[in-house]
């Protein structure tokens, strides 16, 4: 059972990502608005078709977010398959971009995606076996200051997109979502639900890898960064960057005006080697 769908049921399909990446959108046309994007390796199941079929809504597996894709970038697999795939822990590219090949195709596979049933370099997605030919990603066990410094710097400059999850585009709560897959640790989609998860901590008690969450003038977290050493910040904004983060918020050290309004941070990592 995941997320109440019975696994064995006929009613549901279940899908694999094996393009590099596919936009998902708030409603099922092409002019809506880009809301994440799924990518490859990533898991989802069918909610619902549009009425004209060209359109399916779908769940992902890893944050529960939903949106619709175009039926001709869904890839099916079998509910046995998907059931096994929920079950297993999976290899992560950890190029910027790589190639994976089968004998019908080659595939591009972005840093953070995922390599469903990797075993050695061999990797399947329904039918399709693929051989991996970039870096593969080795889970390092321990989380020192030195080594989320590291992943987050995979990031800077990449520019900033709406619902972006890639190099290419990302923005601010996809750019920490795929830092903290590479830590281990699976968080939601946006900010205000990623600022839900964690402990609350005090500004002058932070810790490098701790995320700060800044709000509008109503109120609600529409902005998130991770703090690095000696109270700078990475974030995305215009492009991943660092800043300074103080008691008022981010200070943008190219304007030198102030662009975010601290609201709270929250811990997620085990920080006790940091």
């Amino acid at each position: 059972m995941v997320f109440g769908i019975n696994l064995c049921s006929k009613k549901f399909m279940y899908g694999i990502c094996n393009l590099g990446i596919v936009p998902m959108r708030t409603e099922p046309s092409d002019k809506s608005e880009l809301c994440t994007q799924l990518l490859f390796g990533d898991g989802y199941h069918v909610l619902e078709k549009s009425d004209n079929d060209k359109w399916l809504k779908i769940k992902l597996i890893h944050d529960e977010y939903e949106g619709w894709i175009d039926y001709l970038q869904h890839n099916q697999v079998s509910a046995s398959q998907f059931e096994s795939f929920l079950l297993q822990s999976h290899g992560i590219c950890f190029d910027d971009l790589a190639l994976a090949d089968s004998h019908n195709e080659t595939k591009h596979v972005h840093l953070g995606c995922s390599l469903p049933f990797l075993n050695g370099r061999n990797f399947i997605i329904g039918t399709e076996k693929y051989t991996f030919e970039g870096e593969l990603y080795q889970i390092n066990k321990q989380i020192t200051s030195e080594y989320i410094h590291f992943l987050c710097l995979r990031f800077l400059n990449a520019p900033y997109l709406w619902g972006g999850k890639t190099l290419f585009g990302i923005d601010c709560s996809g750019f920490v979502q795929q830092v903290y897959k590479l830590l281990g640790y699976q968080l939601k989609r946006d900010a205000y639900q990623q600022a839900e998860q964690g402990q609350e901590v005090l500004l002058e008690k932070n810790k490098i890898g701790d995320l700060a969450f800044f709000e509008n003038n109503n109120g609600k977290i529409v902005h998130v960064g991770i703090i690095l050493e000696k109270n700078n910040i990475i974030h995305a904004h215009g492009k991943v960057r660092i800043d300074i983060l103080d008691k008022n918020g981010i200070l943008n050290l190219t304007t030198k005006k102030y662009s975010h309004k601290l609201t709270k941070i929250k811990r997620i990592l085990d920080n006790s080697n940091t």
